[in-house]
């Protein structure tokens, strides 16, 4: 049956396609976290032959295959601010999908500020360097589509309408600091795959919401960008910035919340996963592993 034909307007189908693709990765490497340290370039390749390679994460015709690359791009800001996934991490992330054989990539965020101070910026640039990549600035409403959800406060949301076309999802957060939700990682990321977000400050308890938008949008893997970390004044900065030069990534997102949120000591704090309430909403909806005990961390230096 051909792929778009499973492709249903609104509601919840249009997260549910992404389920089958953690199905096809083992149990076991639901409970994995990659870290490897290096340039991007190179930690990207070794992060997809750890994986696999992109068969075990796309189903049928790479060729035919569509990936949707999510980056932290709410502002404009240059990359040495950490307040963004880094242009390097995600032109790196390009390269390896065009060099085999992927042929369509859209980059998308919802961004904070408007569509236009991000001519210059790096990350969208890549729109001109490569072929089949195509940049949107989703920050109209024309660009979602309503979609229901089984969570505890969040309902029903507006879902960006290239999720239910995408073949791989990859959900490209930053390491950074949140004076909201203490992080800002891989399932706060997703909040920028929403039309109605700030219905999560002003109607919902906001880290329940956030934990219940985890279970509408199951990205088929998640990297968190560590290169370069925003350890406070989060989410806009400026602030303290460490050059860590590496980067993490699961497919099982919670788990790999789960490891960066202890790391680095975020706001001057050493919290668990536990500790975070988005984090923990997340686990109490049944999203993925927290308990660090219950994660191996695969490490590598390239």
């Amino acid at each position: 049956m051909d792929r778009r034909s499973f492709i249903k307007t609104g509601a919840v189908v249009a997260a549910s396609s992404f389920l089958p693709w953690n199905a096809l990765l083992s149990d076991e490497a639901r409970s994995i976290v990659y870290e490897i340290e290096g340039l991007p370039e190179s930690a990207v390749t070794s992060l997809f032959a750890s994986l696999g390679g992109l068969e075990k994460l796309i189903p049928g015709e790479v060729e035919r295959a569509t990936v949707l690359i999510k980056p932290n791009l709410c502002l404009p800001h240059p990359a040495a601010a950490a307040t963004t996934t880094s242009p390097a991490l995600i032109d790196a992330l390009c390269a390896y999908f065009i060099e085999n054989g992927v042929k369509r990539i859209v980059i998308t965020d919802h961004t904070l500020q408007k569509a236009e101070s991000f001519e210059k910026n790096e990350m969208v640039k890549l729109g001109d360097k490569y072929k089949p990549v195509k940049v949107v600035i989703a920050n109209e409403q024309r660009h979602y589509e309503p979609a229901e959800v089984k969570g505890r406060v969040l309902k029903k949301t507006e879902l960006l309408k290239t999720l239910g076309k995408a073949d791989l999802v990859v959900n490209a957060a930053t390491a950074k600091h949140h004076a909201a939700t203490r992080v800002s990682l891989a399932i706060k990321n997703l909040m920028g795959l929403i039309w109605n977000r700030s219905e999560f400050h002003t109607k919902m308890d906001l880290h329940q919401a956030i934990g219940d938008l985890a279970l509408a949008i199951r990205p088929g893997l998640n990297i968190i960008d560590a290169s370069r970390v925003l350890l406070n004044g989060g989410p806009t900065g400026p602030g303290p910035v460490t050059k860590d030069g590496r980067i993490f990534a699961s497919t099982d997102i919670l788990a790999l919340d789960s490891i960066v949120a202890a790391r680095y000591g975020f706001g001057g704090k050493n919290p668990t996963a536990n500790e975070i309430a988005h984090l923990r909403a997340a686990f109490d909806n049944g999203v993925g592993e927290i308990d660090a005990k219950k994660i191996a961390i695969k490490k590598a230096k390239v």
